[in-house]
């Protein structure tokens, strides 16, 4: 995978409108950011989901400003960026609907590559629910997952400082660049959490923690999970979102069952409700991973699907896919086949089950 620089990357960000998505569907098909910002307007309204108006945009160029500002911080903070097109960039996190085009981060980013768990909830659990975060969050570190919330107060907090104080790495996803604490309170396990462990965010340097931002990263820390264990909700929690964001990622969601008469239990027992899993011990877990747990890439071990016995066009097709997403038009343009029959060649994969269509056209092989 082609490693682009970083500020050709911040300059494509930086204009208006062109959010994550669009980044990967420009750069898919015109293969790299470069590109994308020296194209003229007839090829760039050539492009599904680019008008005049964003091609104009486009041309215009980026924010010099905002690109060295950027540079700036990332500096002085000593803070590292990893890109989509980064070959380090969380496979898990790739493959959710609209993955962030950066993680901003402090810490070790490889420790990523161990099996992670999200434990999340309210920011004002009670004292049961602060003992059933403790007392998972151990047991789930003892059995060797590294542990994801979102550095909130309460649930989030009380998760990353009990996977610390036993011993196991820990990572939160911000709502706000890296050179903001928030909750402010939490500025000694920031930096625990740099030297031990992961804190990252998609968002710019110099973002404020606004009450926006926090939804939107809670699909972070579910696809960088293989599961989501939520230990204590009310109704309103934002805890919720991230399982809903769990469980449309095929990720598994674990509900731990609280008091009916507990306004503070009132959402995780309605997810009971809606099908997550009860919990009640640490066995309720591991056994949703049956034989995967325990092996030294619970990740990947699944046995490898037989190569399928394909011809023509729609051999040629299957072998320019991967796990990485790419455009139907830059896949027309890579196997020299009209788009016609490269779209005939994508829906008859589909139907046979070998590869799954993306948002935007973008599709990957199974």
């Amino acid at each position: 995978m082609k490693t682009f620089p970083l500020e050709d990357l911040l300059s494509l960000y930086s204009i208006p409108s062109i959010g994550p998505t669009r980044m990967r569907k420009l750069i898919s098909v015109l293969g790299s950011p470069s590109a994308v910002l020296q194209a003229g307007t007839r090829r760039l309204i050539s492009i599904e989901g680019i008008d005049i108006k964003t091609a104009e945009k486009i041309r215009s160029g980026g924010n010099p400003q905002f690109v060295a500002a950027q540079m700036e911080a990332i500096d002085k903070h000593q803070v590292k960026v990893l890109s989509y097109w980064d070959k380090a960039y969380p496979e898990q996190l790739k493959s959710i609907y609209d993955p962030p085009a950066f993680l901003f981060y402090k810490g070790n980013i490889q420790l990523l590559d161990q099996p992670t768990m999200a434990v999340v909830g309210t920011r004002k659990p009670t004292g049961y629910g602060r003992m059933m975060t403790e007392r998972f969050t151990k047991e789930l570190v003892d059995k060797g997952f590294a542990i994801v919330s979102g550095f909130a107060r309460g649930v989030d907090s009380v998760a990353h400082k009990t996977a610390l104080k036993n011993g196991g790495p820990t990572f939160a996803v911000l709502g706000n660049g890296l050179d903001v604490i928030y909750p402010p309170e939490n500025h000694e396990l920031f930096e625990e959490m740099c030297r031990k462990g992961v804190i990252m965010t998609e968002y710019p340097m110099g973002t404020r923690p606004d009450a926006g931002n926090f939804p939107k990263r809670n699909r972070i820390i579910s696809g960088l999970s293989i599961g989501i264990l939520i230990t204590e909700a009310g109704q309103k929690s934002g805890a919720l979102l991230t399982a809903f964001y769990g469980a449309d990622q095929n990720r598994e969601v674990f509900a731990i069952p609280g008091s009916i008469v507990s306004e503070k239990s009132v959402g995780v027992n309605d997810l009971i409700k809606k099908g997550a899993k009860l919990v009640q011990s640490i066995e309720d877990i591991l056994e949703e991973f049956g034989d995967r747990f325990g092996s030294e890439a619970l990740l990947s071990t699944e046995k490898a699907a037989p190569i399928p016995d394909l011809n023509g066009s729609l051999k040629t097709i299957y072998d320019h896919l991967s796990s990485q997403p790419i455009h139907i038009d830059q896949l027309a343009l890579q196997t020299h086949l009209s788009p016609s029959e490269t779209l005939s060649s994508l829906l008859t994969l589909e139907l046979m089950g070998l590869i799954r269509q993306m948002a935007g056209k973008m599709f990957i092989r199974l």
